[in-house]
């Protein structure tokens, strides 16, 4: 079961990938980096990325339709795609058995990269890693 440094290489070879981060959404920190961050620096994206997260995660219009419950060890939301235009990034929340607070950030470029192949590995990938 791979830990951060190697889930982040794995998700480096995503084609069109140019940066990936494992990130705290909680306190905004950056718990590993890989590539190239959108303005050259990776503490302030994930400070702004785990903003986006918060949102996400703690209000209910995200929640399931069916209005069924959700633990405060999990979010009910998967995963956020935010889109312009040249690139895509895309947020993996990982799921723990302590507090659920970390996703993954990959950064993919529009043009090289599949958003529903790089969908699925994150997904896969959220669901080896080991943190701790």
């Amino acid at each position: 079961m791979p830990g951060i440094d190697e889930c982040l290489l794995e998700a480096m070879r995503l084609p069109g990938a140019r940066g990936a981060a494992v990130v705290d959404w909680t306190s905004g920190l950056a718990l590993g980096t890989v590539g190239d961050a959108p303005g050259g620096d990776h503490e302030t994206t994930a400070a702004e990325a785990a903003e986006l997260a918060r949102l996400a995660a703690e209000h209910k219009a995200f929640a399931p339709a069916d209005g069924s419950d959700w633990s405060e060890q999990e979010t009910p939301v998967e995963d956020l795609i935010i889109s312009n235009r040249d690139s895509y990034h895309l947020l993996r929340f990982v799921r723990t058995t302590f507090d659920s607070s970390v996703f993954l950030h990959l950064w993919l470029d529009r043009a090289d990269g599949n958003l529903a192949l790089a969908r699925i590995r994150l997904g896969e990938m959220a669901g080896r890693l080991v943190l701790g």
